[in-house]
């Protein structure tokens, strides 16, 4: 059960970050075609960009964590086996503080957007939805570091 949930989770962050990075191509292709061809820029090109850009970094990252291809200090490499023990639960504690104010805070920043109700430059977009990138990644993020331990 839980290798079907992993190979759909991976699939969605994967098909997310692929969609984004695609629009983040496209869409600079298109602003600097705008810009220096048709010299008629466009005004929305350079939001649409960073929020493709943030969603595809920040699920990107979840995905990493699947894939233990964030920097590790690997200094205590050669510890003993006991010392060892003790710095990975140190390790997956701070790791897991660390995402808990990750999400605890973008959950804030959030619900502070979305009363607000700021937008996105000249996007009717309202930017609570790009910041929901930062919860929604953490809690990818802590699915993956606890799946970790389970394996």
């Amino acid at each position: 059960m839980l290798q079907r949930i992993d190979g759909f989770i991976t699939k969605l962050l994967e098909s997310i970050i692929t969609i984004c990075l695609t629009v983040t191509v496209g869409v600079t292709f298109l602003q600097v075609f705008f810009r220096f061809v048709v010299r008629h820029p466009l005004s929305w090109s350079q939001e649409i960009v960073m929020i493709s850009f943030v969603y595809s970094i920040l699920f990107g990252a979840a995905l990493a964590f699947k894939n233990s291809e964030h920097l590790t200090v690997d200094i205590f490499e050669n510890a003993k086996e006991g010392l060892q023990k003790t710095l990975n639960v140190i390790s997956f504690v701070i790791v897991l503080v660390m995402i808990g104010v990750l999400f605890y805070y973008g959950i804030g920043l959030v619900s502070d957007n979305l009363r607000s109700g700021q937008i996105v430059g000249f996007l009717p977009i309202k930017k609570a939805y790009v910041y929901m990138a930062l919860p929604i990644s953490s809690l990818f993020m802590l699915y993956y570091h606890v799946r970790k331990v389970i394996k």
